[in-house]
């Protein structure tokens, strides 16, 4: 799916993105979170049994922030840098979510093979994406373009869930979106999200 982007004559646009590399972590954040609440109402997505896995006990959160910090940064510097095989071409970063023994070697290529049979459907990737339609974008590129007067690109990079174990994260026009924050805004119940946008793209 090409990336969506909506021009006008001052040259902002916006470019959306659901990348492979962030959806895997909240992915893999959200089997970890089950894991340590079995009882909780309404589990997370995916709901799966991870007890095979190797994934890290009493290190996980802490080597998940730093994972995640630095596949923001990966994703910040370079838009080359999310692609449908980044999970094996840069698994030892993944990986390091997982024991460094044969069941977490095992575990980590169950979490991909896991993840990437509902990312590559429609229902995943194609999915999240198309949550954020032109009609959304526009809301929302209508609402930025009112302060925004630069000839530049902000670059939005959608995840399916929050990021529970690292809150969010601000870099220059570089922003992350929860489906729920597209849903929220479409319907009025969350105006800080043009204001977080606008704090990514460095105005006052």
């Amino acid at each position: 799916m090409e990336d969506n982007q909506e021009r006008v004559h001052t040259g902002f646009e916006i470019e959306v993105n659901a990348p492979y590399s962030l959806n895997y972590l909240i992915y893999v954040q959200n089997i970890f979170l089950n894991s340590r609440n079995q009882d909780r109402e309404t589990p997370l997505f995916p709901y799966v049994d991870s007890s095979k896995w190797g994934i890290l006990d009493g290190e996980f959160e802490q080597t998940y922030k730093e994972v995640w910090e630095e596949t923001l940064n990966n994703n910040y510097l370079s838009g080359m840098y999310d692609h449908n095989g980044i999970l094996d071409l840069d698994k030892a970063l993944f990986q390091k979510l997982f024991e460094n023994n044969e069941t977490g070697v095992f575990g980590y290529l169950e979490s991909v093979k896991s993840f990437l049979a509902w990312w590559d459907g429609i229902y995943g990737k194609i999915a999240i994406e198309s949550i954020f339609d032109e009609d959304r974008m526009n809301k929302i590129y209508k609402e930025l373009s009112k302060s925004i007067n630069a000839d530049k690109r902000l670059k939005i990079d959608l995840i399916y869930d929050r990021p529970i174990l690292t809150g969010q994260s601000e870099s220059s026009w570089y922003a992350i979106l929860t489906i729920q924050d597209v849903f929220a805004f479409r319907y009025k119940q969350r105006p800080e999200v043009i204001s977080n946008l606008l704090k990514c793209c460095e105005v006052n």
